[in-house]
């Protein structure tokens, strides 16, 4: 549990100190006053990024000198976490002796879940498929390493592909068998086929009753062929299935087949996507963050931190009653921003450490 933050030339936040002491933390007050950022923050130093800028943009920039810094210091109930930035470097502490960003990424993780969220999540295919790699990343330290190589190759074979498109068009000339081509194609289907099993496995780890994920590959036939297959034989079927794209590909300059062009979507009692009001979605995506927490857990041992960030302002109070759930809001600490405390459920409020940043 975090029972301290401390922020430095943060955001708006010159310098600020925050106690916590409840696993339920309500941040509320008016508009500008930073409950984002600081939810911004917890989600930086836990994970890595800011959920909604580049690597610099969250260093207040009303400082003096050249070099600007900027620190996000974490007290748990465990040990003390810093993560900084200062001469334009990354700086990594616990309990103040510097360590290596993966073993200060290692020990803790939080969940962010944000109306932006429930939008893009809806409407973003790319935002889904990085939905799920997050999720299979909070559990598998390697996969992060096999996305950042099956990108790399996904860019190599993309680039040699528009080569062969331009000679295609130019000459009339399609080089099917071209031998580097041939072999990105290999190196594609190895890291695609490790990527597939662990989305495979992580989907089914979701379906409850009355609540399941459908993963749609970018070819419809590849689904009955790769859902109950061993990893030999993806790998043979992806190779196949990319071999069969080729002519394409050179034609378009562009990979069509892979992890990189599918899909997944929220089935309940009715397909969310297409049939649900924004009500529905937002609670359907709350459930997804929750059931994600729940998988996540078995895996590490522990719940993440969880943030959510102004989900009430659009709900009506039946769905506010369902997402605010206390029963699964107290398995993990919870932070919740709001500019007005008294549209959240009674219990959450009794509950809760309140905290009004207009003080502050």
């Amino acid at each position: 549990m975090i029972t301290k933050l401390k922020l430095k030339n943060f955001r708006k936040f010159k310098d600020i100190e925050l106690e916590f002491n409840s696993n339920l933390v309500v941040l509320y007050g008016d508009n500008a006053q930073g409950k984002s950022s600081i939810l911004e923050a917890i989600h930086l130093a836990f994970n890595g990024s800011s959920p909604w800028s580049g690597s610099d943009e969250y260093v207040y920039n009303n400082q003096n000198g050249i070099n600007k810094h900027s620190r996000i210091e974490i007290t748990t109930d465990r040990k003390i976490y810093a993560h900084y930035k200062d001469n334009n470097r990354k700086v990594y502490s616990i309990d103040n002796h510097k360590t290596t960003s993966k073993k200060f990424y290692s020990e803790n993780s939080a969940t962010l879940f944000n109306p932006e969220k429930i939008d893009l999540l809806m409407l973003s295919p790319n935002r889904r498929r990085e939905f799920i790699d997050e999720t299979i990343s909070h559990i598998n330290y390697e996969y992060p390493s096999i996305l950042k190589g099956y990108r790399k190759v996904i860019r190599q074979r993309n680039s040699y592909l528009k080569k062969l498109s331009k000679q295609f068009y130019e000459k009339g000339v399609i080089a099917r068998n071209d031998p580097q081509l041939n072999f990105w194609t290999k190196e594609l289907a190895k890291l695609a086929t490790q990527i597939y099993i662990e989305r495979i496995s992580i989907i089914k780890k979701f379906e409850r009753d009355y609540f399941k994920l459908k993963y749609s590959f970018c070819e419809k036939e590849l689904e009955c062929l790769i859902q109950n297959s061993n990893e030999k034989d993806i790998e043979k079927i992806i190779t196949k299935a990319l071999e069969e794209s080729k002519k394409r590909d050179i034609a378009s300059g562009y990979t069509n087949v892979g992890p990189h062009r599918d899909d997944w979507n929220i089935f309940t009692d009715q397909d969310i996507k297409k049939y649900g009001s924004r009500g529905q979605k937002r609670v359907a995506i709350g459930n997804l963050i929750f059931k994600a927490h729940e998988i996540i857990a078995s895996e590490i041992g522990y719940y993440p931190t969880l943030l959510l960030d102004d989900i009430a302002s659009e709900l009506d109070e039946e769905n506010i009653e369902e997402i605010f759930d206390y029963e699964i809001l107290k398995k993990q600490q919870t932070f919740i921003t709001t500019v007005d405390p008294e549209i959240l459920p009674k219990q959450i409020k009794e509950k809760a450490q309140l905290l009004n940043l207009n003080d502050f």
